[in-house]
This record gives structure tokens, C-alpha cells and sequence, in this order.
């Protein structure tokens, strides 16, 4: 549709306003005459266009229609598709956190009843595991037409059992039952073959599904778990019916048409439902091919392409003309732009129906001009509205994804916690020297997955453009050393020679975020440790580039490098290896897919790192990834380049023991936080619950509080601003209350002042921030 621009005309400065400054003319009326003028020029032009070429124009008009609803209906067809694809994707997810797993059918078969309820469009949900289980979660059941079913097959040892459930529309059960004869085994399956062997989200060709009698198609998606082990293969089965009932809703023209077909021929959806599906005696119905069709118009306007009628791959949109029964029809075909959905839409209309009455009559030609123009608008604001929605509903899932990171990084820093805390117990003990470096490396890889848990959140600052790099003091040679601490073991494991060096010039003590810098070269050496089955692979560290005068900040600019001699990477990935869209769909078992934050995160950390980062491969001779950071220098305290000395919080002996309570509903950081304070010249009591916790101060006020935010029923938040609100009442003096979170966001730590907290603490915390903290409150 053609889009208009109008330009507004200013007046010269030397208006009547210098001889008649009492006569204004109101905004209101201004805009109006001025729009009304533009309507008059705007129909004048119409006017003026049809007269002189009105067929042309109103070609032009009809193929921009068809454009426009061909773009349309492959939006909408997308988005109504899209779910299965997200939901596949989660599973990933999920497997890491034991929720898609046999190991927790239960959990499993709750999850794609989520999904079933969140997305009408899906009609089963199933998973196939790689020793032959099997757990569905369906819309259909032979018991009751909108009742649900549920298959579940078990193997312990060499029995094998399956389970078949059937309810109601409303969830009541109505029969459970064990099938000894069922000898379904999802891995002969098409779609788990093929996602297994092609190691990626695949989409099968659309087909009638058997239960539902509908039109449909299936997605799949191998999982793995934590170490890369696979697990087996989830499918969803999506209905397409409503793509039928849409495009029949879709305003073409008087006799138009709109419809879709596959590239196998088969038509997915037509205005009439009933006519995309043929039926043989003694089978299974299946979709009708093209040239099947009952429509004759449709028929020829996809044989005026010249395309075989079962290997239809159009690339770009094409139009046709031909002429049926002395008729003569234009019409256009465009692809999907998602290669997953090897789809086509085609469109026709009669050329009669918008050129038919100008033949007769010119006069009514300017009406059609006029109407079309006022179609195009009415189009372009319902497109511009549906768009509006699409981005309303897009920045849902984005905060809906936001706060399930949020959620997922409390949940994993509080095991974090006691698993760092152990470890320092454990490396106070009496060990010897093997001992401690297997306690080091636990604590350099607890370290490391604490940080990790941290990105998880940086991964959606970056998207939404909110990360903000941390400025701190660190120590080069420190981090680097945890990272080769880190990757040590794996190294050995593949005998593979782990190199670093850094160059002498490169100063030690650095300010800027070394979390980002972690997370890229963490990032790097797993790939290049990943995709290197035998040789080196080596970190280098060089300075390129320094400034350093009194009366401005000093900077050093600094190149880092990692090199494998692994498989390497072919000159065509190349180039868009560092672009995410690219590299999710170019995914395949051989290529080399990077691991934790990806390339693509990595690209935009180093970017804020204020560097770039490319990359120089030849296959089967390996890869070296280079990016270069600029950091300021640290403030020189003491002698230059000598690492500040740690301090720690010694707890002063008390003039009068003080009371401690430590409220925290998880056992084994109660028991970690127990041991860390032991020893003090207090008394520590503990509560498992924020009631517990209230009572107990109420009974006999303490003298310091840790208080857990996360809790079942009365949580951290209430359990402060129920003391609060006592201590106001009861006019007690207010009690120091430390909260302890694992959400390491500010939004948590301005929230927990605001209700009355003394202070903040973040999970995991070591003994000597803990003790310095009591020490704090108590002392200080």
C-alpha cells in the first residue's frame, strides 16, 4: 500500500502578524484547515492518477493488498506457531533442573499440563526418554471428546508397565488402567529419529492427527542434562485448524481467496475446513494436495507458477496472472520468512472485482480510488494495532522470562551458599596438602558457579539494555588463576595441555567488572576445551596499549586470546558465528555450539568491556578467539603492584554477652551459619520459621537478628515489619535486623531497607563476612 507524506508549510516570517498582531488564527482550526487542505490535494492527486492510469494504480493497489495480507497472515500464522517452539525451548531449561526427567514423572506430566492450559493451540505433550519411557500428557481420549489423557510407560529393570489415565474436561478422574499388551516405544517414532539424529528443534510436514481428526503438526527437540548427556526427545503436537477459521475471516476482495499450502503440496488451510482433507477407503485421512483441490481458481493459479505440485519451494514472493473460463485473475504467493515452517501462502482475486466497474464507468473509478485509499488506512492501522499487541504481549514474556531467571538464581544461590560454606569448614580441618588442592578447586568452581548464577541476570539486563558493568578494584593474576584452576582438571581429563601466559608489562591490580571479563574467557576455554580432542589450548594476555599521567585517569588496554588446536571452523559460519538469531538456526551436531553465555553474550560483554572481539579458524587446524578489554588502573595503596592485604573482622571480646537470633528455614545453611558463629561470646538461638521467629523475640527481645528473606508462610519481609510495627507499640527500642537473601538484585536490597532492615547481606557468605557482620551490629 502506498504511503503518503505530507509536508507541512511554514509561513515567512514576515506575516500579516507585524501589521494585524491582535488577528491569531487557534491551533484547533489551523490543524483543520490544514488537514482539509491536504484531504483536498490528496483526492486531487487520486483524482488526477485514476483519470491518466487508473488500471495501473489499481493493480498496483491489489498487489500491495496482497502483500499486505500475505505478510499478515504469516505473522499471525507464526506467532499462533511460536509457543511450541518456546515451550520446546524451555524444556532445555528444565531438563538441567531435573523437571523434564523420568526420574520426576509427576513433575513432568504437571508441566505439560501447564502448557496444554496455557496454549489451547497444543493438543499433546510428550516425552520419549533414550531408554524407550514414555510420559504424554494429552487433550484427547476415547472416553470423553474434551477430557484429557495421560500414557505413562515405565521400565525398572526388564519389567516394563504402562499406565493410561483418562479424565474429564473438569480434571475428575474417570478410569485408570494398566495395558500390558501396549508396546509403544517412542525412539521408532519419526519425529524422535529425526530429532535425535539431527541433534536440533525439528518441525514435521503438517498431517491429520488421528485422535482429533484435525489438521496439525508436531515439533521436537532433543534434551540433555547438565553434563551433555542425552535424555531423550519432547514433541509437541499443535493443531492448525484455527489458521483455516483465520484466513476464512480475511476480507481479499468479493470473490478472493486465500490459502496455504506445503512444499510437499499439501494444502494446511482453506476458508472452507472440510475441503483440506481427503478420506480412502480403509485409511487414515490425509490433507488434500493442490492439484486435488476443489477449487479451480486456486488450482490454476499455483500451475501458472510452473512449479512441481509436490516439491513447491518458492524463495521470494512471486505474482501471476492468468485467465480461467475468459476470466482473467491475478494472484500472489509468499513464503514463510521462518525456514522451520516450509509453508506458502497464495492469494487470488478476480481482476474484475476492482477493475470490473471502471470498465463501465469512469466516473465510479474515482470512487474505487477513493474507497482503496481509504481500505489501505483502515488496513495499515488495523496492521499497526495488531503489531501494538504483538509488542505488548512480546514485553509480557520478556518480564514473565525476567522473573523466572530472578526466581531460578535465588533458588540455586542458596544451596551455592552451603556448598562454599562447607568447603571453608572443611579447609579450617586438619588436612594435608592433596586434600586442600581438591578444596581449593571445589572452592574455585563454587566461586565460578556463583558468578554464572549472576550472568543468568546479566543475560536479561543485556537484552533489555539495563546491565551495568561493576567498577572494582581486582587482581589480574587472581582471576586468571581461578580460571586455569578451574578448567585444570578438565584439561587432564582430555590430556590436553592447559598454557597461560601474561605478558610482564600488563599491570596487576586493575578497577573495572572482573565478573565480565570471567564470564567471557570462562566462555572461550570451555569451547575451546570442548571442541579440541587432542593437543593445546592456551591463554594469552597481552598489553597494547597504557595511559598513565598524574593529571588524568589512568587506563591500560589489554588483548586477550584463547587458541585450540581442535576442529576448527569452516569459512562460511565465520562470519555470523557472534550473531544469536544466526547461530540458533545454523545449530547442527558438527558445528562448534558454544556453551554458557554464548558467542553472542560474549560479543556484547566485550562491548561493554570497550573492546572487540574476533575470531581466526581453519578447519581441522583450530580456532583463536582475541578481544580486547580496557580497564582503569587501581588506586596504588602502599607499593605499586603488591596485592592489598586481606582484613579480616575479628570478634572483640563483649562486656556483656548479647543475645543472637538466626532465623532460616533451610537445615543445612542454619547448620552452615551455626558452625561459622561458634565460638562467639554470645548466645546464639535459631527459629525454622518467621512465626517461630516473632514469638520468640516478643518472649524475650534479642539483641541482633539474621533474618532469611525467603520463607515459607511468614515471610522475611513480614516477620520485619511485624517486629516494626511491635516495637512502635510496645516502645521498645528498635532491634539491629540483618537480612540474608540469595536475590542479588537492588531492587531487593531497596525494599528490604525500606521495610526496616540495619543491613544487607547476599548468599552464599563466607565465615568471615558473617562473623564481621555480627561483629558490626554488636561492637561497632
Amino acid at each position: 500500500m502506498d504511503v503518503f507524506r505530507f509536508l507541512c508549510f511554514q509561513a515567512p516570517s514576515h506575516t500579516f502578524e507585524e501589521e494585524r498582531p491582535a488577528m491569531r488564527i487557534p491551533t484547533k482550526f489551523g490543524l483543520t484547515f490544514g488537514f482539509a487542505g491536504l484531504i483536498c490535494v490528496l483526492s486531487f492527486i487520486i483524482i488526477l492518477s485514476s483519470t491518466l492510469s487508473s488500471k495501473m494504480v489499481l493493480q498496483q493497489h491489489a498487489r500491495t493488498i496482497m502483500e499486505n495480507i500475505a505478510s499478515y497472515t504469516i505473522d499471525k500464522s507464526q506467532s499462533f506457531l511460536d509457543p511450541a517452539r518456546k515451550a520446546t525451548y524451555l524444556t532445555i531449561g528444565l531438563s538441567e533442573n531435573d523437571i523434564v526427567t523420568s526420574q520426576d514423572p509427576h513433575s513432568m506430566i504437571a508441566y505439560f499440563y501447564e502448557q496444554l492450559y496455557l496454549y489451547p493451540q497444543f493438543s499433546g505433550i510428550y516425552f520419549g526418554s533414550a531408554t524407550g519411557e514414555f510420559f504424554m500428557a494429552s487433550r484427547y481420549n476415547l472416553l470423553e471428546t474434551t477430557g484429557f489423557f495421560t500414557k505413562i510407560i515405565r521400565l525398572h529393570k526388564s519389567k516394563r508397565s504402562v499406565q493410561k489415565i483418562y479424565k474429564s474436561a473438569a480434571g475428575t478422574l474417570i478410569r485408570k488402567q494398566s495395558d500390558p499388551s501396549d508396546r509403544f516405544d517412542p525412539r521408532t517414532r519419526p519425529w524422535y529419529q529425526e530429532a535425535k539424529k539431527r541433534n536440533e528443534l525439528i518441525w514435521t510436514p503438517p498431517y491429520v492427527f488421528y485422535t482429533s481428526g484435525k489438521p496439525g503438526i508436531t515439533t521436537a527437540n532433543p534434551i540433555y542434562d547438565k553434563e551433555g548427556h542425552f535424555l531423550g526427545v519432547i514433541g509437541v503436537d499443535i493443531e492448525i485448524d484455527e489458521l483455516s477459521t483465520f484466513i476464512s475471516k480475511l476480507k481479499i476482495s468479493a470473490h478472493g481467496r486465500a490459502f496455504i499450502v506445503s512444499h510437499e503440496g499439501d494444502i494446511i488451510a482453506y476458508p472452507d475446513i472440510d475441503k483440506i482433507k481427503q478420506y480412502a477407503s480403509g485409511e487414515h485421512a490425509r490433507l488434500t494436495k493442490i492439484i486435488e483441490l476443489d477449487d479451480a481458481i486456486a488450482r490454476e493459479a499455483f500451475l501458472s507458477l510452473g512449479f512441481p505440485h509436490d516439491n513447491f519451494k518458492l524463495r521470494t514472493p512471486a505474482f501471476t496472472s492468468f485467465t480461467l473460463e475468459g476470466e482473467k485473475y491475478n494472484a500472489m504467493f509468499a513464503p514463510f520468512s521462518d525456514a522451520q515452517w516450509a509453508w506458502t501462502i497464495g492469494i487470488y482475486m478476480p481482476e474484475d472485482d476492482y477493475l470490473g466497474e471502471i470498465k463501465k464507468n469512469g466516473f465510479f473509478n474515482i470512487g474505487v480510488s477513493l474507497a482503496a485509499v481509504i481500505i489501505a488506512v483502515a488496513f495499515g492501522l488495523y496492521i499497526a494495532r495488531k503489531l501494538q499487541t504483538a509488542r505488548e504481549r512480546a514485553e509480557v514474556a520478556d518480564r514473565a522470562k525476567s522473573q523466572f531467571l530472578t526466581r531460578m538464581s535465588h533458588e540455586i544461590r542458596t544451596p551455592i551458599n552451603a556448598i562454599l560454606g562447607a568447603g571453608e569448614l572443611l579447609a579450617e580441618t586438619g588436612l594435608d596438602q592433596d586434600q586442600q588442592e581438591y578444596v581449593s578447586i571445589s572452592q574455585n568452581a563454587g566461586e565460578h558457579l556463583r558468578d554464572l548464577v549472576g550472568s543468568v541476570l546479566d543475560i536479561s539486563r543485556i537484552e533489555s539494555g539495563h546491565f551495568k558493568l561493576k567498577n572494582d578494584p581486582f587482581d589480574l593474576h587472581t582471576v586468571i588463576q581461578n580460571i586455569q584452576a578451574v578448567f585444570s582438571q578438565d584439561a587432564r581429563d582430555k590430556g590436553l595441555e592447559l598454557t597461560v601466559l601474561i605478558d610482564p608489562k600488563a599491570p596487576r591490580h586493575l578497577t573495572g567488572d572482573a565478573t565480565a571479563l570471567k564470564q567471557v574467557l570462562i566462555n572461550l576455554l570451555s569451547n575451546a576445551i570442548k571442541f579440541t580432542p587432542a593437543g593445546v589450548v592456551a591463554l594469552h594476555v597481552e598489553m597494547i596499549g597504557r595511559r598513565d599521567k598524574p593529571t588524568l585517569q589512568d587506563w591500560v588496554s589489554l588483548n586477550f586470546s584463547v587458541s585450540d588446536t581442535g576442529i576448527g571452523i569452516s569459512a562460511n559460519k565465520l562470519n555470523s558465528l557472534f550473531d544469536r538469531d544466526a547461530r540458533e538456526k545454523e545449530s547442527t551436531p558438527g558445528n562448534s555450539e558454544q556453551t554458557g553465555l554464548g558467542l553472542a553474550i560474549c560479543r556484547h560483554m566485550v562491548t561493554l568491556l570497550g573492546g572487540e572481539i574476533h575470531v581466526t579458524s581453519e578447519p581441522g587446524s583450530g580456532s583463536t578467539f582475541a578481544f580486547s578489554a580496557q580497564f582503569a588502573l587501581a588506586s596504588r595503596v602502599g607499593a605499586p603492584n603488591e596485592p592489598e592485604k586481606a582484613t579480616s573482622c575479628p570478634i572483640q571480646p563483649s562486656a556483656e554477652e548479647k543475645r543472637i537470633l538466626l532465623v532460616e528455614d533451610d537445615e543445612r545453611n542454619m547448620l552452615l551459619f551455626t558452625l561459622f558463629l561458634k565460638g562467639l561470646p554470645h548466645t546464639l538461638n535459631t527459629a525454622a520459621s518467621g512465626e517461630l521467629a516473632l514469638l520468640q523475640h516478643l518472649e524475650h527481645p534479642y539483641d541482633l537478628i539474621l533474618m532469611d528473606i525467603e520463607m515459607p508462610g511468614m515471610n522475611g519481609y513480614q516477620t520485619i515489619e511485624s517486629i516494626r510495627e511491635h516495637e512502635k507499640l510496645m516502645d521498645w527500642p528498635p532491634v539491629s535486623i540483618i537480612a540474608i537473601s540469595a536475590h542479588a538484585t537492588k531492587e531487593t536490597r531497596e525494599h528490604c531497607f525500606l521495610i526496616g532492615c540495619t543491613d544487607y547481606v547476599v548468599k552464599p557468605l563466607t565465615k568471615e563476612e558473617l562473623r564481621g557482620i555480627v561483629s558490626k551490629h554488636l561492637e561497632g
